[in-house]
């Protein structure tokens, strides 16, 4: 697969995007869904301008730490087939980018039909891994200068050290770009994606460290806080743990930064509160209860649009509509009421998060 070196950035401002970059296409960002239930945000796609209008696609599904390999994207053309007969008929102003091996992504603006349905966020995916969802955007580092294993960049690592993935985990309110360094050889760097509030990020390689340091490493912490905030770095220094897993930049509630390397036996459990275990007694980063409210509320109004829409086409179907669209009209409508249920059952549950996901399930099952 065609994958373009990234230019190099010295300096985490060197790579903050323009504005420029970002109206260029409307398909180049990291793109996410938040857990109605916990309250996570998980980042599913990363997509950047490749050449020739094309784009490089790197997928992260199924609770996946780091981005997967790269896959090439293409905005679909008004000749080009689909895989699947449309659901709806595609208004104009949608755009298809079209994902190999995993499906496709569509940019809905206003209220405007794509062939899979909707969105209120602006974007809806029919990704066969996850389905047809819609996708919180958000904008990238920069176009090709994100420093790691993807950039080009001077670090030659010595065969005495090992490489490993930084990640940020971000319990403040405010949204941060975050990227480490080594204090005695800036050439050594990974940047970790813009995170939003309450988030975490993929697990971005590769940064190296001495297999068994005989001095203290001390690391620059390179920071900003978006949209307008100016670059900061603080120094710490290497907090003790093994150098071959994985080191988390934690940005605290109140914007105070530390170092932890992640415990490799953490749980992926949900508490009864809602919380997943990030090791380290540590949950992961999720929206407060209000804002998790308030999720809840949307996911359940788009999951019941979506419904009565796709109600709708199938009593418009004819005795002549062939058996097999006729099946998966249904199929859809079935999934979808089975979502409206558990959402349904969840939103009026008065107990704790864990036996409401219970009660919801079971409701689901049973309809």
């Amino acid at each position: 697969m065609r994958h373009r070196p990234a230019v190099i950035a010295a300096c985490l401002l060197c790579a903050m995007p323009t504005l420029s970059q970002a109206a260029d296409s409307p398909f180049p960002g990291i793109y996410s869904v938040i857990d109605p239930v916990t309250g996570m945000t998980q980042d599913v796609l990363k997509i950047e301008p490749f050449i020739n209008g094309e784009f490089n696609v790197f997928p992260r599904f199924a609770g996946k730490r780091a981005w997967a390999g790269v896959l090439s994207g293409k905005v679909m053309g008004a000749r080009d087939r689909y895989l699947e007969e449309a659901l709806f008929p595609q208004d104009s102003k949608v755009r298809t980018l079209a994902i190999a091996d995993i499906g496709y992504l569509y940019r809905t603006p206003g209220d405007s039909y794509s062939r899979d349905g909707r969105s209120d966020t602006g974007y809806l995916s029919h990704i066969f891994a996850i389905g047809i969802k819609p996708m919180q955007r958000r904008p990238l580092l920069a176009s090709h200068q994100e420093r790691g294993e993807r950039s080009q960049h001077d670090y030659r690592p010595g065969a005495d050290e090992a490489k490993i993935a930084i990640s940020t985990l971000n319990y403040s309110a405010r949204p941060i770009q975050v990227g480490v360094s080594d204090a005695g050889n800036p050439a050594n760097a990974v940047d970790t994606d813009p995170l939003n509030p309450y988030m975490s990020s993929a697990a971005n390689c590769c940064f190296y460290l001495p297999a068994t340091p005989h001095t203290p490493v001390q690391l620059n912490i390179e920071y900003r806080w978006l949209p307008h905030g100016k670059p900061e770095t603080r120094t710490l220094p290497l907090p003790a743990g093994n150098a071959t897993g994985e080191l988390q930049v934690i940005v605290q509630a109140d914007g105070k930064l530390a170092l932890e390397f992640r415990d490799p036996h953490e749980s992926q459990s949900i508490t009864e509160d809602g919380g997943v275990q990030a090791g380290n007694g540590r949950l992961y980063p999720a929206l407060p209860a209000a804002e998790r409210k308030a999720v809840l509320a949307a996911e359940l109004a788009h999951q019941q649009r979506a419904l009565k829409d796709i109600n709708k086409k199938l009593e418009k179907l004819s005795p002549a509509t062939p058996l097999q669209r006729t099946q998966r009209v249904a199929e859809l409508v079935e999934e979808r009421q089975t979502t409206v249920t558990y959402l349904e059952a969840f939103s009026a549950c008065k107990a704790a998060v864990r036996e409401c996901d219970k009660q919801a399930r079971a409701a689901a099952r049973a309809r």
